[in-house]
């Protein structure tokens, strides 16, 4: 089964340290959609009719350190999530927050900035930002992208994003 590099996309990512200076930064990194994402959107979509919808309020993005990243993890896959120094998932609200635009000739999702701050203490590292549907494990993991750097938070640094969404190849 080969991935799909569809759906998520990192657009910017930074990691700065206490004192602002930038000590990370990247674009455009892809993702990988898993099984139960691509059911979720499906189902999303095409069966959760205008009254019974299964669109969260919240969908949460969240940072792991899983070595190996496949199409069928699931939340019970992940490894090394922090659980200490601050750290915590960070909802994005499905209604409303992400701008929609065309660019080129597909529509993309944009979220706002995203961060994950070390608040009181460190933790890491972690080598992937996942997006679910729940801030606990009883949520489907939607899709994992791979940072490519492992990243390790000082208490007072940060991480922070942008991520576009759209329904096309992003390779």
């Amino acid at each position: 089964m080969s991935n799909w590099n569809g759906i998520l996309t990192i657009i910017e990512i930074e990691h700065r340290d206490s004192k602002g200076n930038l000590l990370w930064k990247k674009n455009n990194i892809n993702n990988i959609l898993h099984q139960e994402g691509e059911r979720f959107l499906l189902m999303a979509a095409f069966t959760g009719g205008q009254s019974n919808t299964i669109i969260p309020e919240y969908y949460h993005l969240g940072l792991d350190n899983r070595s190996v990243v496949e199409a069928d993890n699931t939340l019970d896959s992940l490894i090394g999530e922090p659980s200490s120094g601050g750290y915590e998932r960070q909802s994005i609200s499905s209604s409303g927050i992400f701008s929609v635009n065309l660019e080129g000739s597909h529509y993309v999702a944009t979220s706002p900035i995203v961060a994950f701050r070390a608040t009181v203490g460190d933790w890491g590292p972690v080598t992937n930002l996942f997006l679910t549907t729940t801030n606990d494990d009883t949520g489907i993991l939607i899709s994992t992208a791979i940072l490519g750097t492992a990243v390790s938070l000082l208490s007072g640094d940060n991480v922070t994003m942008r991520i576009g969404m759209r329904l096309r190849d992003c390779s």
